[in-house]
């Protein structure tokens, strides 16, 4: 019998910011930050107070965005404030990712089944220690059969009806566990249930080094270690303690093949620990990510009792466990996939995983020179908190892990990768695995998405309070991929645009502004970003410490809101009079640096600067100002 249950899961940026609520088929529910009814992500300050409504019908759950809700929708590639989900499709929300799973509960003991079977029971403890198992399983008795996986494709299921009906609610089934040892209770039960002639069922799982190391044929002789994971299931009936044989399970891992026992005579029965068990088969898992996962059946009677229990009439019981472990196979390479897929989202986005990931993807780690775009950000005021929370440190990190989830936030929203994490701050980049199809604007658009985040107001016990963030961005060639040595290697990028947006980020000081770019960039946005979005000033022209080139650094501005001191007319005075002070004539640069606002950070660096040289440019003045720190 199934039931369906269907879960919204929304999964932040930090450990701890992971939401999951239960759809009901027609319910509307509404999510914010903090909306008066509904589900909140308070975690999260891209989104609105109240920002969707959404609701589950049929197979799809359909989102859409309230009328003040600030951020869209991103959902496949694409930004909307209107979609329609399927379950295991990812969507975006601000710096939140969510997603619906599916789970079809299977209740087994009350399917309907041709013949019925006897209570389950005896669930011995895992780790049963080696001596448990009987090793003296050599007699001259015991008919030993092996069979491929692709031996019995033609032999018919042992109970056709009851079989078939298991398997096609397998994959239900198995995707309504969540880790290995509830994958084995729920295989055991299964297992029973489904093979009638079956009295007990295992699954073990053992080391994968042993048993690769095994079957290259070394260690031959050494003992079957304790297994990593143990399930057994026997039926009430069963009196004895059963515990799988040991020759038949390293038999069976050493072969990598199902291999089958029957006992000539049951009271001479060596095959299991319980004399009254006359047969006994092993099915590995053959699938890479199952190394070392074995399925064990075993059963009363064998040739000289019971004359239906002969290898013909087992194979189709037989077939039925590969059958099985196949599937097992199959759904544990998927689950590690997606735990890859999870680890790697830590510093990909969703379309970065998915470039990474496809078949055509070839050598794509291996580091090659591209077109790279390179963010630094990092956190202000870490001085200050770090001396306000002294006695509570738990604080102090939950508030550091906080601001760093909103600058990774803004990076893997916006397609970026982040290469490296320094204390309190993140280098992330663009360009690699894809070439970048704008330029920097996507990581002038994450820049920008990461500031807002700090400016927002600040909200009681906010994580972020006393928080601000510097954003150096810089463009240009660079070599991308896997860097490091043969020890040690992660993804990354290398190359002088790298060093260049880190001095980029420190000038951010220098200026008294949020976000610094260089001249590439700068060009990038005045063509390509619209002035809904955001625009550029340039602030000056300087000669990094201990570099002989100079360089033009512009501010990165967020689109005008009506609440900013810096109006457009004062942008241009402010350039005008940078012209002017590179072109040597300083007396019309201070005359037009009357028209900015006294309390703009990059006009009172141009006086500071200019006041070195007592207001008069340098004999050898090129006009460029030689930084005297980083």
């Amino acid at each position: 019998m199934l039931t369906q249950l269907v879960e919204l899961i929304a999964t932040g940026q930090g450990d701890d910011q992971r939401l999951r609520q239960q759809l009901v088929e027609g319910q509307i529910v509404r999510i914010g930050r903090a909306p008066q009814t509904g589900w909140a992500i308070s975690w999260d300050r891209t989104i609105s107070r109240e920002h969707v409504d959404l609701v589950w019908s049929g197979d799809h759950l359909k989102v859409t965005c309230l009328p003040n809700a600030t951020n869209p929708i991103k959902f496949l590639g694409e930004v909307s404030r209107e979609i329609s989900a399927a379950a295991g499709e990812l969507f975006q929300i601000g710096m939140t990712s969510f997603v619906v799973r599916v789970e079809m509960k299977v209740d087994i003991s009350r399917q309907t089944m041709e013949r019925p079977t006897e209570p389950l029971v005896s669930m011995p403890e895992l780790g049963q220690s080696p001596n448990e198992y009987t090793t003296d399983d050599e007699g001259e008795d015991v008919e030993e059969h092996a069979y491929k996986s692709d031996e019995l494709e033609n032999v018919a299921f042992g109970d056709t009806n009851r079989q078939m009906e298991v398997l096609s609610n397998l994959p239900q089934m198995i995707s309504g566990t969540s880790t290995d040892m509830e994958l084995a209770l729920m295989l055991v039960g299964m297992l029973l249930q489904a093979i009638p002639p079956a009295v007990a069922v295992a699954v073990a799982v053992f080391d994968e080094n042993y048993v690769n190391e095994l079957r290259a044929g070394r260690n031959l002789e050494a003992e079957l270690p304790k297994p990593m994971l143990l399930r057994v299931q026997t039926r009430e009936s069963f009196g004895g303690r059963f515990m799988p044989s040991r020759k038949l399970l390293k038999k069976a891992l050493y072969e990598n093949a199902s291999m089958m026992h029957i006992v000539g005579e049951m009271e001479s029965s060596k095959v299991t620990m319980s004399g009254s068990l006359g047969w006994a088969f092993c099915t590995p898992v053959t699938a890479e990510s199952c190394v070392g996962w074995c399925l064990y059946v075993s059963g009363e009677g064998g040739r000289d009792e019971n004359a239906f229990l002969d290898e013909d009439l087992l194979k189709g019981d037989l077939r039925f466990t590969q059958l099985v472990a196949q599937f097992i196979g199959s759904i544990r390479t998927v689950r590690t996939l997606q735990e890859h897929t999870t680890q790697l989202s830590t510093f990909f986005s969703p379309k970065v995983i998915a470039n990474l990931t496809k078949k055509s993807a070839g050598n794509i780690m291996e580091p090659s020179e591209r077109d790279i775009t390179v963010l630094f950000c990092d956190v202000r005021g870490f001085s200050r908190k770090s001396e306000k929370l002294k006695d509570n440190l738990k604080l102090l990190l939950e508030s550091v892990r906080a601001a760093l989830s909103a600058m990774t936030g803004g990076i893997l929203a916006f397609d970026g990768a982040i290469a490296d994490f320094q204390g309190d701050a993140a280098l992330g980049f663009w360009g690699w695995p894809e070439p970048l199809p704008d330029g920097p604007i996507s990581a002038c658009r994450a820049a920008l998405t990461i500031q807002q985040v700090f400016g927002l107001p600040v909200e009681a016990d906010d994580l972020l309070d006393g928080f601000t963030c510097g954003v150096g961005i810089a463009h240009g060639r660079a070599i991308a991929g896997q860097i490091g040595t043969t020890q040690q290697a992660k993804i990354g990028v290398f190359g002088p645009v790298v060093n260049q947006g880190s001095r980029i980020e420190g000038m951010t000081r220098m200026f008294g502004v949020n976000i610094c770019i260089d001249e590439t960039t700068a060009e990038f946005v005045r063509r390509m970003l619209p002035r809904s979005e955001g625009t550029c000033r340039r602030l000056a022209k300087v000669r990094p410490k201990g570099m002989d080139t100079s360089i033009l650094v512009s501010e990165l501005l967020p689109a005008n809101d009506g609440t900013e001191t810096l109006t457009m007319q004062a942008v241009v005075a402010y350039e005008k009079a940078l012209d002017a002070i590179i072109a040597g004539n300083w007396e019309a640069a201070f005359s037009l640096l009357k028209q900015v606002p006294d309390d703009d950070g990059p006009k009172n660096f141009l006086l500071e600067q200019m006041a070195y040289t007592d207001n008069q440019p340098p004999s050898d003045w090129d006009g460029a100002f030689s930084l005297k720190s980083k």
